[in-house]
């Protein structure tokens, strides 16, 4: 039988670092000390730089949407023939034409698809509705949107609307 009592010759004896708790030795304690703030360091630099690359990416996608309502709205809405919907000014400005009793254009219902998805107010759609052909042309304004308009039953609404600078 083993006596539990007498030591192994094959098993280490135990390290004064191993009952002494946390370790013993003052240098290894002031390397690994100096490191963690290096790393620490490293890491939220790496962190920022990312933050600051991602809120720069999200920048220019929110300036780039910023121009492009109307196309959005183009596509959203459908434009029937080319000449009914059109884009101008590199997406800027946008032209619609609406059926009228000698010429085919967008339907009502696209119409104010375009008005809804452009956010078009009802002061200026009460407007629009209220245009006659002695009227001339008529103009509103809303966010950073503007539009001019004509009416004749014969050819119909026309109405530009342009982003404003």
């Amino acid at each position: 039988m083993t006596d539990l009592t007498t030591p192994d010759p094959n098993e280490s004896p135990e390290g004064p670092e191993s009952t002494a708790g946390p370790s013993v030795n003052p240098e290894g304690d002031a390397s690994s000390a100096s490191k963690t703030p290096i790393g620490r360091r490293r890491y939220l630099i790496v962190a920022s730089a990312v933050v600051i690359l991602l809120a720069a990416a999200i920048s220019i996608l929110f300036l780039m949407q910023r121009d492009a309502p109307l196309e959005a709205a183009r596509q959203a809405c459908g434009a029937g023939r080319e000449d009914w919907a059109m884009l101008g000014d590199d997406g800027r400005s946008l032209t619609l034409r609406s059926v009228g009793e000698e010429r085919t254009g967008l339907k009502l219902e696209q119409l104010q698809c375009y008005w809804t998805e452009l956010k078009v107010p009802d002061a200026v759609i009460a407007q629009i509705d209220g245009t006659r052909a002695l009227d001339g042309r008529q103009s509103g304004e809303w966010e950073d949107m503007r539009a001019s308009w004509i009416y004749h039953p014969d050819s119909g609404l026309q109405m530009i609307i342009t982003l404003s600078d």
